[in-house]
Formats: structure tokens, C-alpha cells, sequence
């Protein structure tokens, strides 16, 4: 099973920002589908396996494997009926797996040596996941995961949010709420 293909904006070879929309694009879901699924099978992989791709005109070309969850899954955990984490668990101790529903749109921004700050409670779509690490430069020390099936309100939200985080976070937010109009 799959989850939608997640767009993905990397700075300084750092996952900064996730958005996934719940129906992507068919050919190139397709396409990584196959590629993933043939990987899996001929590892026999059981698990959960982020698959990083380029989009290049003539279709996806693999940057790198992760046989575990991964980053740039997290939002799965506020977008998705079942999370990576769950999903991973049933696959290694053979639960049933039930097939991943996505119905909304989502977005993750990843916390990248930022301070805890409170007030990102107060937005109403903000789940905040913290790590409970120290905080340090370029260490990852949690993610917020925002899904609303609005695109205008989760693009509103992530909007707010803009002067709640350090600057740094600012290009990454204005990626996050293009992607959402497409």
C-alpha cells in the first residue's frame, strides 16, 4: 500500500517543508508505485519505505531509499487514517494493514534548531509534535503538521504562522502555500 506522493523542499540538504495533496498526480504516483514496489519485492522488504524522488520531464528518478519511516512522511500522523509509525509497527509484527485514507490536504514544516514556542498551539489546524531534544543548530527538534480539507484555511494557518517562526521559515511557508493552489 502507498501513501500519496509528497512534495518535498529541501534547503541546505535539510527536509524543511512537506505538503502532500490527497490526489496527485496518476502518472507519476503510478510510476513511483512501480519503482518502490519492485524495490520492496526484491529486497523483501517488510516495512514501511520512503522512497525520495526528482521530478524530471521524463518521470522520477530515484535520490534515495530509506527502509524506515521517514521525515518526510511525519504528516502522516495528522493526515492519514493510519500513521507511517502505526503502519510500520503492523508490517514487522504481521497485524493487518489496512490501506491509508488521505483526504485532505497536508503540510509539514519541520522544526530545525528553533526554539519551542507555545503560541503555535494557538493556531486551530497546528499539531505540534516536539522531540524533547536539546535545541541546537541544524538539529531537528520536532515538526508541525497542519491538514484542513480547505486549502484557503490550511494556506491561512500556515500563513500565521509565518511570524511565529524564525525567519529562515518564511521561504519555506510561502513554497508550502503555492503548492496548496495547485
Amino acid at each position: 500500500m502507498f501513501y500519496p506522493l509528497t512534495h518535498n523542499l529541501h534547503q541546505e540538504g535539510i527536509l524543511r517543508t512537506s505538503v502532500v495533496l490527497p490526489e496527485p498526480d496518476p502518472a507519476l504516483q503510478k510510476q513511483a508505485e512501480t519503482m518502490l514496489s519492485a524495490s520492496m519485492q526484491e529486497l523483501q522488504y517488510v516495512g514501511v519505505m520512503a522512497m525520495e524522488c526528482f521530478v524530471l520531464p521524463e518521470g522520477l528518478l530515484i535520490n534515495e531509499l530509506a527502509p524506515r519511516v521517514h521525515n518526510s512522511g511525519h504528516w502522516t500522523q495528522n493526515g492519514a487514517s493510519i500513521s507511517q509509525f502505526e503502519l510500520h509497527l503492523r508490517a514487522i509484527l504481521d497485524l493487518p494493514l489496512p490501506t491509508p485514507v488521505v483526504s485532505t490536504p497536508s503540510v509539514m514544516v519541520n522544526l530545525i534548531g528553533t526554539a519551542l514556542n507555545l503560541a503555535w498551539l494557538q493556531q486551530p489546524l497546528v499539531h505540534l509534535h516536539w522531540y524533547e531534544k536539546e535545541v541546537r543548530p541544524g538539529r531537528k527538534v520536532g515538526h508541525l503538521n497542519l491538514s484542513d480539507s480547505s486549502k484557503p484555511s490550511l494556506q491561512s494557518a500556515l500563513k500565521s504562522l509565518v511570524t511565529q517562526l524564525p525567519e529562515e521559515y518564511a521561504s519555506g511557508i510561502a513554497w508550502a502555500v503555492e503548492k496548496l493552489e495547485a
